[in-house]
């Protein structure tokens, strides 16, 4: 079936657009940073992404915290999923220097009918981690389901205050790494990873991949694809980049203050989502991708990772922008499922060898 064709980047779009929106408050602002975005009105297109994964993908819930949460989790074993992925960039009729983009994806979650498919034994298993203000089946066009054509077992998950998650708020990487912790230990009770994992993320996700790997040593391997190093500069970088008329009306300083406002009101220190130090104890090599025009999260982001980085991580740059660079099956696709292949596939391989 083909499933809400360029959908998922008008619903991006249409989600950041939550971020700043009218004229506000220090208050106001505060609680639009950190509120969870889930309740702060939702896209229709990511409600109908969620309800077609629900329809389709086996799917439970974890409970973590604290603070208290439950993240909503599915799973995509690998076997054929017809994956079609077209991603089309033509010249924007209303702006000459620019381009406007398009999607076209097509697979299907069900079989032929009286066709079973073959069981697989996975290669490994992936977690892969959506941007801020979106969900975990954004993930699966077209990650979700090459990877899992690859050979890997999916696992997709709704960060807290994301999609079908709860949690009243978002911490940045506060208690997020904790959380996906739990994930990992709720994955290997039900006998669906083995005691090595690797990590895709999207921009948030991302970020939050590598705060996992700081804490967790079964993280094996991340693709990072636009992570931010600075929470809070981030912030205002987003924030001016996705809506710049209205943005730009805030000062520094009235950034500073919600910024300083909103861990007051979610319960969290900023001190606690420091990717500097979390760099300093990431075991797992991380391959970095950025967009060299990506105003949203500057390139200055990943090559400040990149510097704390553990040995044998790569940081490659791209010539797009946040958005697009997160549909860039090539050549990420191919480059990142090597990487898996190395870092994740091979060491399940060398410990079944050893055992």
């Amino acid at each position: 079936m083909t499933f809400l064709q360029a959908a998922l980047p008008s619903a991006l779009l249409a989600a950041t657009g939550l971020f700043v929106s009218g004229c506000m408050t220090e208050r106001a602002l505060a609680k639009r940073i950190v509120r969870a975005p889930n309740q702060q009105g939702v896209p229709r297109t990511l409600k109908q992404a969620a309800t077609f994964g629900a329809q389709y993908l086996p799917h439970w819930r974890v409970p973590v915290g604290p603070p208290t949460a439950e993240l909503a989790v599915a799973v995509v074993e690998p076997r054929d999923y017809h994956l079609r992925f077209e991603l089309k960039e033509m010249p924007d009729p209303k702006n000459p220097e620019g381009h406007v983009m398009s999607v076209d994806f097509h697979f299907d979650l069900t079989p032929p009918p009286g066709e079973t498919p073959a069981p697989v034994t996975p290669k490994g298993t992936l977690v892969l981690l959506h941007g801020i203000m979106m969900n975990k089946e954004s993930m699966l066009m077209p990650w979700g389901l090459y990877f899992a054509e690859k050979g890997y077992r999916v696992v997709i998950v709704d960060l807290r205050g994301h999609g079908g998650s709860t949690g009243n708020w978002i911490g940045y990487g506060a208690w997020e790494a904790a959380d996906l912790r739990k994930v990992a230990d709720d994955l290997q009770r039900r006998g669906l990873m083995t005691d090595r994992i690797g990590v895709f993320g999207i921009s948030y996700g991302a970020t939050m991949a590598l705060q996992w790997a700081a804490q967790d040593q079964r993280v094996a391997a991340i693709v990072a694809l636009a992570p931010f190093s600075d929470a809070r500069r981030a912030i205002v970088e987003f924030a001016r980049g996705v809506m710049p008329k209205l943005a730009t009306k805030i000062s520094d300083a009235q950034f500073a203050a919600a910024e300083e406002r909103a861990a007051g009101l979610a319960g969290f220190a900023w001190s606690d989502t420091d990717l500097h130090g979390a760099m300093q104890k990431i075991h797992a090599p991380v391959l970095f991708y950025h967009g060299q025009v990506d105003d949203w999260v500057s390139p200055q982001h990943s090559a400040e990772l990149m510097q704390l980085a553990p040995t044998g991580s790569r940081r490659r740059l791209l010539p797009d922008n946040h958005l697009s660079l997160t549909f860039r099956f090539e050549p990420i696709g191919a480059q990142a499922l090597a990487w898996f292949d190395a870092h994740v596939a091979a060491a399940r391989i060398e410990t079944v060898a050893g055992n």
